[in-house]
């Protein structure tokens, strides 16, 4: 690992005085002053607090001249100052002076702790960093690993993001908001990276002190170091640490380069039970700019449920709102077909066999409930009765549950957006999991989706909502006569509308809202543009009169607002891209990620371009004139 670590901000400092300086300035130490003339006694002093000796005082007693310090808690340039020291143990400073012709240091001064004193600890920072310690001094190390997923905590949904310096010159600790979270980017830190699989581990120990262990996934292995670190709480609002021993603030090996230091001074931007953030500044040739990176504890990372409904270690956000239904009594009922839906008088509604249950949670940070993930660990076991399992519900209010344990016969009512049984049920007991009551709330109801989610109460807030469910995971069992194999949409090729976008991109539009056209002006019924869950658009097409020179690239554009959809030129050159077939038939795949069933009709265009600038040429005026598309296939699968 080749890391080049440097106090930036107090080089600077330094510069800027030394550059400030003129032949008649006496607030500079002489040119003629030595290393060896700065000791202890002399040049400053190091004496411990006559009320507290686990408080050292250090104070310059060189005249005129601007000093420099090196201490356990980091830099500084004051004049009199006081650190904190709750290990007992060996220190060591070192002092310093400004003059014209640079900074003089001299030898380190080591000094020593006699005992340890740990009501220094008792700051909710060091408790939250490193898990504090207990009447005697013993710690609870706290491990850290790179953030996976949105938690609803931090506005952060992957390792790393980026803070502008322009907004946040001096984040501080709670006090800032990022302007951009990419998550996972394959250029950046994708969700494979084998830096995902690091951590570091953070104690406070009687006899080694503060300690840290880091662990960093690299491609050719795992790096492990460990040292100790310092903590500068002495400005609660922009705590500082430091790395000792070859110890660093964790990163991942591709930005080893990105900024010159990960080790001294470095901002804690956020730290609570669930988050730790760290701000270390850009110094490449990109620019100066905050970069963030974001760690959960290894507890969140294992259990979310652990995360409490509100509290100040939660970034305020909005509040619970409960799933709502225009009609839940007509849509529990609603089969949908490939072209069509109708009511049934009766529904069953089968245990999804890949994940047959698992908890749902409101994250009040993007005002959506959303899966915990958990099923199949230690908390949430695999449930093996998921295929015996069926609910029948029947329009005249009867019910029928049959399980792995036998059959439950009751009476249900729909009341606003829930289940309401006379008596209690149980669907599903997995370990200390049980989806049993009288009471299920329908967190989610989606024929389209071939989904519907009922829910009982897990965990309420401090305001007594419930913030949290656990919930069995359905499908609507299919009724006979479904179709099989992949749904085939009509396209009139003579309504194609084929263009040149910026002059550059061959345009191939199939639908677009947004350009006064009547519905059947469209090639293709936009009604039937609906892809559920999981499904995908597929087209084969070929494209005739344009004479290629190069090899260009195709891709899908549309109005996916998830799933990292792009434009022109951006399309090109992501998972988007098809390598464009010059001689014969294309075959391209639009796939639905989203989690739910999109439609195109009224919200979204759709259309296929073609590089064409610097790639092929036509003939004639127009490209309309020119060149002929023909959509042999256009199916849905």
């Amino acid at each position: 690992m080749n890391l080049k670590f440097l106090c930036i901000p107090v080089i600077a400092g330094m510069l800027a005085l030394s550059t400030a300086c003129t032949p008649d300035d006496h607030g500079l130490a002489a040119p003629a002053v030595t290393s060896a003339e700065l000791v202890e006694g002399i040049a400053f002093a190091v004496a411990p607090d006559a009320s507290n000796p686990n408080k050292i005082r250090l104070t310059s007693l060189t005249k005129g001249a601007t000093p420099v310090w090196k201490t356990p808690q980091g830099m500084s340039q004051s004049q009199d100052f006081t650190i904190d020291l709750p290990f007992a143990g060996t220190y060591e400073v070192t002092f310093g002076v400004m003059t014209q012709g640079g900074t003089v240091w001299g030898d380190p001064y080591t000094f020593e702790v006699k005992q340890s004193d740990f009501s220094m600890l008792s700051d909710e920072i060091w408790t939250n960093l490193a898990g504090g310690v207990d009447e005697n001094g013993n710690g609870n190390p706290k491990k850290w690993v790179p953030c996976n997923a949105n938690y609803g905590i931090g506005s952060c949904s992957g390792p790393v993001m980026y803070m502008s310096p322009d907004d946040y010159p001096e984040p501080e600790l709670g006090n800032w908001s990022p302007n951009w979270d990419p998550g996972f980017q394959s250029w950046l830190i994708p969700a494979d990276d084998p830096y995902m699989d690091s951590y570091w581990v953070f104690g406070l120990d009687p006899v080694k002190g503060s300690t840290v262990e880091i662990s960093r996934g690299t491609a050719n292995g795992t790096e492990t170091v460990s040292g100790t670190f310092s903590l500068n709480n002495s400005d609660p609002k922009h705590p500082l640490i430091t790395f000792n021993g070859g110890t660093y603030s964790l990163h991942n090996t591709g930005f080893d380069g990105t900024c010159d230091n990960y080790v001294t001074d470095i901002r804690i931007i956020s730290c609570t039970p669930y988050l730790l953030q760290i701000a270390t500044m850009r110094t490449n040739s990109e620019g100066p700019w905050w970069i963030v990176w974001n760690f959960v504890s290894e507890d969140v990372k294992n259990d979310p449920s652990i995360l409490p409904g509100s509290g100040p270690e939660l970034i305020e956000g909005t509040p619970v709102q409960e799933p709502s239904y225009d009609d839940l009594s007509t849509l529990l009922f609603t089969i949908s077909g490939s072209d069509a839906s109708y009511i049934a008088s009766k529904t069953t509604y089968l245990l999804d066999e890949e994940v047959p249950y698992d908890y749902m949670w409101w994250n009040s940070a993007s005002a959506r409930w959303e899966w915990v993930g958990g099923y199949g660990s230690t908390w949430a076991p695999a449930y093996e009765g998921a295929d015996e399992f069926a609910l029948t519900l029947s329009n005249n209010g009867s019910a029928t549950i049959e399980t792995a344990d036998g059959q439950q016969d009751a009476k249900f009512t729909v009341e606003g957006n829930k289940v309401v049984f006379d008596k209690e049920v149980t669907l599903l007991t997995a370990g200390n999991n049980a989806v049993t009551g009288k009471e299920f709330t329908v967190l989610k109801c989606s024929p389209d989706d071939n989904e519907v989610v009922f829910g009982v109460p897990a965990e309420t807030n401090a305001d007594g909502d419930v913030c949290k469910y656990l919930c069995a995971r359905m499908t609507i069992k299919a009724i006979g006569g479904a179709q099989e194999g992949p749904i085939v949409l009509p396209v009139d090729n003579t309504k194609l509308d084929v263009y040149m976008e910026a002059n550059k991109y061959l345009r191939i539009q199939l639908y677009n809202p947004w350009a006064g056209k009547d519905d059947d002006a469209w090639p293709v019924d936009p009604n039937l543009l609906k892809l559920k869950k999981n499904q995908k658009l597929v087209i084969k097409f070929t494209v005739n009169g344009i004479n290629w020179t190069a090899q260009p690239k195709a891709a899908f554009c549309c109005n996916m607002d998830e799933g990292g959809w792009d434009w022109e030129p951006g399309c090109f050159s992501n998972f988007q891209a098809y390598d464009f077939n010059t001689t014969g038939e294309n075959v391209m795949e639009l796939p639905n990620t989203m989690g739910a069933t999109y439609s195109f009709y009224g919200a979204g265009s759709l259309q296929v371009s073609v590089q064409l600038d610097g790639f092929g040429t036509f003939e004639g005026e127009s490209i309309s004139d020119a060149v002929t598309v023909n959509v042999t296939s256009l199916t849905i699968e």
